[in-house]
């Protein structure tokens, strides 16, 4: 494991300290306010408010269009992918995780190499995409989208049945890349300034908990592990904490992310924000939900493995606990306390 590992620091695992900039964002300079004018409150979400995707978790993706029918996956907003604006990635079914599936792309061997990953929920309301090429020319192209068919329809709130959960499996594209990856076309440039690296990936365990009569939500990604582009282990990762927060009228929510202080491959005791986090719930009664996670760093405050500025763009697709199939940590769920 260690020499796995050595090899890939020494290769640069780390293509960047951020991902680019947006070449069509807009300059325009903000009219200043008045200072003798009052700021107007920003304006709450209402069950008419379209589901969008914070910026933050967005990053470099304008759009993901994932038709789990037909097995294809259209990428929006990521630059050097392909000609068109809209990039049709390519199926990889050999880098596939526990229902999530892959996909990736690169034009030639001195282009960008993008590994994406997609899922949509069992009953087909809810989708989520990530995508990510580390490099190289110190810029890693990131980000994750998310989506929902038809209106919120939370669960009937009754003395029972409000309190929901939901359990499946995680996985993220980083920008830590290997320059030998699996996926690369072949090449016989040496120069390490041309080499292209394959993202690398992580997986994990993830658990929510809704409670639709306060309209909160939190949860949990543990059993994290960080795995090179053949998927195998390289090491452990610190587990992370989705913290409390509102549930919104049209069934989205956004908050932020922290390690868990329990783990101790966290390093530390304290609240530590890392990142954020965003979602929307879909389907009858809620049945599944959808969202991603943006990670600053992942490897514990102590920096574990070496990394510096390490980036995670990652995904949840989940069903509520009581569906079919639901994983054996739904055993554990209470069922009167929420539906169905």
């Amino acid at each position: 494991m260690k020499q796995i590992l050595a090899s890939l620091l020494v290769c640069a695992l780390l293509a960047a300290c951020g991902s680019g900039s947006n070449p069509f964002a807009n300059t325009e300079t903000d009219e200043v306010p008045d200072p003798g004018d009052e700021t107007p409150d920003e304006e709450e979400p209402t069950t008419e408010t379209p589901v969008t995707v914070p910026a933050g978790i967005a990053g470099d993706v304008t759009n993901v269009a994932y038709d789990a029918a037909s097995g294809t996956l259209i990428v929006e907003g990521v630059s050097l992918d392909e000609v068109p604006y809209s990039a049709t990635y390519r199926r990889a079914p050999g880098l596939d995780q526990d229902g999530y599936v892959a996909f990736t792309i690169q034009e030639d061997a001195l282009d960008r190499h993008y590994t994406a990953y997609a899922r949509e929920s069992t009953n087909g309301s809810v989708r989520a995409g990530t995508v990510s090429s580390p490099g190289p020319r110190n810029r890693s192209l990131m980000g994750a989208h998310f989506e929902r068919d038809g209106d919120y329809d939370p669960p009937e709130v009754t003395e029972d049945t409000g309190l929901v959960s939901y359990a499946g499996r995680y996985v993220a594209v980083t920008n830590g890349g290997d320059p030998n990856g699996s996926d690369l076309l072949p090449t016989g440039v040496t120069d390490p300034e041309l080499l292209v690296s394959q993202a690398l990936v992580v997986h994990g365990d993830a658990f929510i908990n809704a409670d639709f009569a306060d309209n909160t939500v939190e949860g949990n990604i543990y059993n994290r592990e960080l795995l090179d582009t053949d998927l195998n282990v390289i090491s452990e990762l610190p587990s992370v904490v989705l913290v409390i927060t509102d549930i919104e009228a049209n069934g989205t929510f956004a908050g932020t992310v922290e390690y868990d202080t329990r783990d101790p491959l966290s390093g530390t005791t304290a609240n530590t924000q890392i990142g954020t986090y965003a979602g929307v719930f879909g389907g009858t009664d809620a049945g599944g939900v959808a969202g991603a996670v943006e990670l600053d760093q992942f490897d514990g405050v102590n920096d574990n493995l070496g990394f510096e500025s390490e980036l995670e763009s990652g995904i949840f697709v989940l069903d509520q606990c009581g569906t079919p199939g639901s994983p054996a940590i739904c055993n554990n769920v209470n069922p009167d306390a929420g539906t169905p």
